[in-house]
């Protein structure tokens, strides 16, 4: 896996940053981190009693960190915590939409957005939105999300980021121009490959579209690592997969190692004036030429376009042309 290096000093104050499937896992600790470093962290996930309970978790363990150096993994700027829950749930579009409303109607700017949620060996029955799981949840409504926070994104830059947390299975994504959402495949370990591979390739879009914008885009591989992504409910998880966690458990990484990668791309000033980086270990990486390719690229993003065209509107088709 390779060594990472730790996070540098970082002053987060008068930052906001949204951190999707913020309450438990990599998500948890990088929202923890990013209010640690003194942003105002939006945790944005289906469930307020989880979000509750991990919130005031965070706040326990932050107090226990303030108060004895050695427990420290990052360096704390803040004497209490800004954290706050909104739901969102991105099995459902509608859901993503009324999050965009709410976050807006707040009228808080917003410096990184981590699209970090996501869930792998999901369900087969399609989303209440007629879209197979992995490709909805993993990619399709965070695009739309990040598709109507980019004025915000916007005006709150230069320097805001959007960070998408993919995988390193993504290299082991198959290409059907045909079958995007590879229904015609029950393969689930390929579908959650495609759908992060999708993140990588949206990437690439996304920064062309937003050169000179202000907002630099990242994706990311966090390392195999100890979560609840294949073990929560309404998964199945293939039983050689269940054994090859548990028994690998000590050569995972645990939930803060894995964050680690992400907030390098949230927050490492390193990154300023960079963009369309794919990291892993901490570092920028090279990609496959399956994710690079131009012309895949711009089929997807036609795709997902006509995929969310009831809730688009013409001015978030401007935005994008107007940078």
């Amino acid at each position: 896996m390779g060594s990472q290096p730790s996070l540098p000093e970082v002053n987060l104050a008068d930052k906001t940053i949204v951190v999707t499937g913020a309450n438990t896992g990599i998500g948890y600790e990088t929202a923890k981190a990013l209010a640690q470093a003194g942003a105002k962290v939006i945790v944005a996930c289906r469930s307020e009693s989880k979000a509750t309970e991990a919130i005031e978790q965070m706040k326990k363990e932050h107090a226990e960190e303030k108060a004895d150096p050695k427990k420290q993994r990052v360096q704390i700027k803040v004497d209490d915590l800004n954290v706050e829950f909104m739901a969102l749930d991105l099995g459902s579009l509608q859901s993503t939409m009324t999050f965009v409303e709410a976050y807006k109607s707040k009228g808080l700017p917003l410096h990184v957005l981590v699209c970090n949620a996501g869930i792998m060996w999901g369900p087969e029955e399609l989303t209440s939105d007629g879209y197979e799981p992995h490709f909805q949840i993993n990619y399709l409504s965070h695009f739309l999300l990040i598709l109507h926070l980019l004025p915000v994104l916007k005006s709150s830059g230069p320097g805001a980021r959007v960070v998408s947390v993919s995988s390193l299975m993504y290299r082991f994504a198959g290409w059907n121009a045909s079958d995007l959402q590879c229904l015609t495949n029950k393969d689930r370990g390929k579908r959650y490959s495609n759908s992060k591979c999708y993140q990588v390739m949206h990437m690439f879009s996304l920064a062309q579209r937003l050169e000179g914008s202000g907002v630099n885009v990242f994706s990311l591989h966090p390392g195999v690592v100890k979560t609840e992504l294949a073990t929560r409910e309404g998964q199945q998880v293939p039983g050689s997969t269940k054994f090859f966690l548990s028994a690998g458990s000590k050569m995972l990484r645990t939930p803060f190692d894995g964050a680690l990668t992400s907030l390098h791309a949230a927050a490492n000033p390193a990154y300023d004036e960079k963009t369309a980086l794919y990291f892993d270990s901490s570092k920028p990486q090279s990609v496959n030429s399956m994710a690079r390719n131009k012309d895949k690229q711009e089929i997807l993003w036609k795709y997902s376009l006509e995929c969310l065209k009831d809730h688009i509107t013409e001015d978030v088709m401007k935005e994008l042309a107007s940078t």
